[in-house]
């Protein structure tokens, strides 16, 4: 191949040779489109047991660490396996990935809506884990593939926005489904629907056109194997510290969207379960709005490091304030809004860590940075969940004998103990959530110092630049 650059933007249409597709066309748009509905539709599983919490603790008969923690099990899958996906997607491309991914969501969901134990429900919800990770690696993968660099943060900020959409349909929308059917239906039908993404997704994606291979030496790819590809990015400082800042700006949503929010406000502000999920889903709202703004700005002005900053001290500020209790209603929907515009600037660390790192670890780079991302989320569900049993568990008057059950009692016991049982949620007082909620502006306070010591990308690939589109050799 000479010089096949120059008219690879005059015409999409498929390349006279090949057949193939080619770069930027219209169909680009439906490939990620497709994919970041993929993405949407996971985020809206993930985020579901937020709203449903207290009818599965009801149900199961649990507390607030032990429902924390089975519904963690969805990030202890998901940030491990994200490991495995950016390696999968560099070496397979898309198509098979994502299709397959998208039918063990569903089976995942079918699963969870028959649990009637403890063990059932935790194991569903890693089925949905894994599933679920593939998607969003999945969509800038294909964006990767489709679109030139130049719109790299765009699509990032574009993909995690479509996230958002899923996020709030599973706030509001679906307490207010919930309520209608049983949760138990509609969580089987989110699962029939998963199984159809997955079918149409395999139906629509074409395979990976050979001139993608052109734009990365095909042959450095094959060569590197799974454990090397991964200790060559996290080996590099940098991919830590953006990792980091990225798990941080993340927080409000990984943990107050998808567990404990809508719980702290309706303690913390006295407010009914309708309008507290109302409130939070201010956050996806902002983040909606926000993404492709600062991603756009991000791209622009070739500037990374400013926005990773107004994400910290913006989130940082606004989460130190939510911890004040008995704020009006209208503060609060202000507050979170602004929280979520602000941190919707975590979209842009993806394109950061793709720039860091050479180009051919651009899948795996995306899904390290978002392994440290739902890492940090796992532990700060989970952290938070016991913070709140240690409070629960300190403040029983000691009238109340033997109210510690003994570890050995099997979990249906613990219905007996008034601590233990579904109103252990309705016991906390705003001071517990404070308390349990206080290690989140603290880390913003870390990520902001940790700022600026991420070096500045400029919005270039700082490790092999781009060469003209696609190599030419």
């Amino acid at each position: 191949m000479n010089n096949p650059s120059h008219h690879h933007h005059h015409h999409s249409l498929p390349n006279p040779v090949t057949g193939e597709l080619q770069r930027g066309g219209w169909y680009s748009w439906v490939f990620w489109g497709i994919v970041a509905v993929f993405y949407l539709y996971e985020f809206f599983v993930r985020v579901t047991p937020n709203v449903i919490l207290p009818q599965i603790s009801t149900e199961l008969s649990l507390d607030p660490g032990i429902v924390g923690s089975a519904m963690s099990t969805y990030l202890w899958v998901y940030a491990p396996t994200q490991l495995v996906v950016g390696w999968l997607f560099d070496r397979f491309g898309t198509k098979f990935l994502v299709s397959t991914a998208a039918v063990i969501c569903g089976i995942g969901c079918i699963l969870f809506a028959g649990a009637h134990s403890l063990g059932m429900a935790s194991a569903a919800r890693g089925f949905i884990g894994f599933g679920s990770a593939f998607a969003f690696v999945g969509a800038v993968y294909v964006a990767t593939v489709w679109f030139p660099p130049a719109r790299l943060a765009l699509i990032a900020g574009m993909t995690t926005s479509v996230g958002m959409i899923g996020e709030v349909v599973g706030q509001y929308p679906m307490a207010r489904l919930a309520a209608t059917f049983d949760w138990r239906t509609v969580v089987f039908w989110s699962g029939i629907i998963g199984g159809g993404l997955g079918v149409l997704m395999f139906l629509v994606i074409p395979r990976r056109p050979s001139w993608f291979s052109k734009t990365v030496a095909r042959h450095e790819t094959d060569e590197i194997g799974l454990w090397h590809g991964i200790a060559k990015v996290l080996g590099n400082p940098q991919m830590w510290m953006i990792g980091f800042v990225s798990a941080v700006i993340y927080l409000p949503l990984s943990v107050l969207a998808a567990l404990w929010g809508t719980s702290s406000l309706e303690t913390l502000n006295n407010l009914d379960a309708n309008k507290a999920s109302l409130a939070i889903s201010m956050l996806p709202i902002g983040w909606l709005i926000g993404c492709p703004i600062i991603g756009i700005l991000s791209d622009r002005f070739k500037k990374r490091r400013p926005f990773l900053l107004l994400g910290c001290v913006g989130g940082g500020i606004t989460m130190l304030i939510l911890l004040i209790p008995n704020l009006s209603y209208g503060t609060l929907i202000v507050l979170l809004l602004v929280s979520g515009l602000a941190t919707s600037s975590q979209a842009i660390t993806f394109a950061l860590a793709m720039e860091v790192n050479a180009r051919r670890f651009r899948a795996t780079s995306v899904a390290i940075c978002n392994f440290l991302v739902m890492l940090m989320a796992a532990f700060l569900q989970v952290g938070i969940g016991w913070i709140l049993n240690w409070r629960a568990n300190e403040q029983l008057p000691a009238s109340i004998p033997a109210v510690k059950a003994p570890s050995a009692q099997p979990m249906s016991s613990h219905v007996a103990h008034g601590i233990h049982d579904a109103d252990s949620f309705a016991s906390l007082t705003a001071t517990d959530w404070q308390w349990a909620l206080a290690m989140i502006p603290i880390l913003f306070a870390v990520a902001t110092v940790l700022c600026f010591f991420v070096r500045e990308t400029h919005a270039v690939n700082t490790v092999d630049p781009a060469p003209a589109e696609p190599r030419s050799n």
